[in-house]
């Protein structure tokens, strides 16, 4: 039986850094994390809260999706 795909949303952020995208990520209403950068490579990600394996698994997969325009 497949788990079901974790409802992952982000909300754009003001960065501290001039020219540099900031968004936060949610899992349904809970934040999970706060995403970096401008270069898809080296994007920063600072955990809010532990998330099991194979929700970690797919909020990495939401987060290259977002920085890559692909569907999640």
């Amino acid at each position: 039986m497949e788990e079901k795909k974790p409802n992952f949303h982000k909300e754009t952020i003001k960065s501290s850094h001039e020219n540099e995208q900031a968004f936060n990520v949610y899992l349904d209403e809970l934040l999970v994390a706060e995403v970096r950068g401008n270069d898809p490579t080296k994007l920063t990600v600072i955990p809010m809260r532990e998330l099991n394996d194979y929700e970690e698994d797919k909020l990495h997969e939401y987060i290259e999706s977002m920085v890559s325009d692909q569907e999640y």
